[in-house]
């Protein structure tokens, strides 16, 4: 039996996979929240990727006195985000995984929140939370994570229901920090893509909506550092800066090939990873081929203006762009007056 599948009145056991860089800053607000949980974690994996502040030397030096199992690894010359992930997740000894980043703090009852999620229901894969954000101070900024990401009704309609995995062939709303797993999910992700595909934490919604369900919850279960260092941080794009980008991609054919060759290659790369696997819903798997079809027909729209402008208010009209868009008018636009 997997480890994480169990009986209903068996706890779960929680495990932490932390990837640091130069973190040492943070480093101690974020594994001091970690170790105050109502519900306590039974091991910790912190892979530490070439450090060169001190980080390294704190983390021994913690994990001598800590009151909990802890794994260090250290790698030297560095494996980059996604290899360095990869490797914490692997060796986390625990039925749940939860993502943690090195310079945020969590709430002291996330771990217990989000346990009760997988034990109330096995079919649940990956759940995920809100965050409030912080400046490098850890001073509020008034907005939350899901307001920056402008989450909308009908996205939240479709995770809530069942179809996440719609949502995430559109874009990632799943951050790793906020997020836990079941270990099971482990051998179906791997091996991660690269970054310039995708970053794990989106790639690991999409397989964990491909085979189960995710679940999405409103309450903040961390406080989301953001400042210069972030290696991803977030920030909701203004009407005027929206209207810049719109202006710059149509006024050159080059930025919109770029990003639908991106685009093309990350979805191919998708369909790939799931084509004839046995342990993946069979309309998941059709979706991600539909969703590698559409780019596919992007990147081959004519070059004759009117041809192309009919084919793409076809697209509009029977859905395409609304099924496979994030900003499905903004797309159809640039499809029209760019090439």
């Amino acid at each position: 039996m997997d480890s994480s599948t169990t009986s209903a009145n068996t706890p779960l056991r929680c495990g932490v996979a932390l990837i640091t860089h130069n973190g040492v800053k943070y480093l101690p607000q974020q594994l001091h929240s970690i170790l105050a949980q109502t519900r306590a974690v039974s091991h910790i994996v912190v892979s530490d990727d070439a450090s060169t502040d001190g980080t390294w030397e704190y983390l021994e030096a913690w994990a001598s006195e800590a009151p909990v199992r802890v794994t260090l690894v250290r790698n030297d010359p560095p494996l980059g985000v996604s290899a360095n992930f990869e490797q914490a997740m692997r060796l986390v000894d625990a039925d749940i995984v939860f993502s943690s980043d090195q310079d945020d703090v969590w709430m002291p009852d996330k771990v217990a929140l989000l346990a009760g999620v997988f034990e109330a229901d096995d079919s649940v894969q990956l759940a995920h939370t809100d965050a409030i954000l912080v400046d490098a101070n850890g001073r509020e900024l008034g907005s939350t994570l899901f307001d920056e990401l402008e989450i909308s009704r009908m996205e939240r309609r479709d995770i809530r229901s069942g179809n996440a995995f719609r949502v995430y062939c559109r874009r990632n709303v799943v951050t790793g920090a906020a997020a836990a797993f079941r270990r099971r999910l482990i051998g179906l992700v791997q091996p991660l893509p690269p970054k310039t595909m995708f970053y794990h934490d989106g790639w690991l919604a999409l397989m964990a909506a491909a085979s189960g369900r995710v679940v999405m919850l409103d309450t903040p279960t961390i406080q989301y550092r953001q400042h210069g260092a972030n290696l991803v941080g977030v920030k909701r794009l203004g009407l005027l800066t929206k209207l810049r980008r719109l202006w710059w991609a149509i006024g050159s054919p080059s930025p919109l090939k770029a990003t639908t060759d991106s685009l093309l290659a990350a979805r191919a790369a998708l369909y790939a990873h799931m084509a004839g696997r046995n342990d993946l819903a069979p309309s998941r798997i059709a979706m991600a081929q539909e969703a590698l079809d559409y780019m596919t027909w992007r990147g081959r729209l004519p070059a004759n203006p009117v041809k192309r402008c009919t084919k793409v208010a076809g697209a509009l009209l029977t859905g395409r762009y609304h099924t496979f868009a994030h900003e499905p008018w903004v797309d159809a636009l640039r499809d029209s007056l760019n090439r």
